[in-house]
């Protein structure tokens, strides 16, 4: 399970600038902060481990639902600019009749 976390986390990392642009101010933070300070990734002495395995189960798939999020944000920004759609005056002509 965690390195499933480990390598969700670096797709996550790969589109961390993406992120930090379009989510609420600090959410990017928290999304890497559980990633580096708990026992998950580095594997350092000072990061935490004292938690329930469940949190591993829970940090799996919370890290999972965001790769769709991470998708539909990438697909927003490259999608072209919508069209206004015509209020069926563009065809008539300016001058009177």
């Amino acid at each position: 399970m965690r390195s499933a976390i480990t390598a969700l986390a670096g797709v996550l990392e790969a589109h961390r600038a993406l992120l930090k642009a379009e989510l609420l101010t600090k959410d990017e933070g928290y999304l890497f902060d559980i990633a580096n300070n708990f026992d998950l990734r580095h594997r350092k002495a000072d990061q935490r481990s004292d938690y329930d395995p469940a949190f591993l189960e829970w940090i799996f798939h919370w890290y999972l639902a965001t790769i769709p999020l991470v998708s539909a944000l990438m697909a927003k920004q490259q999608a072209p600019p919508e069209i206004p759609e015509s209020d069926g005056w563009d065809d008539v002509d300016e001058e009177p009749f």
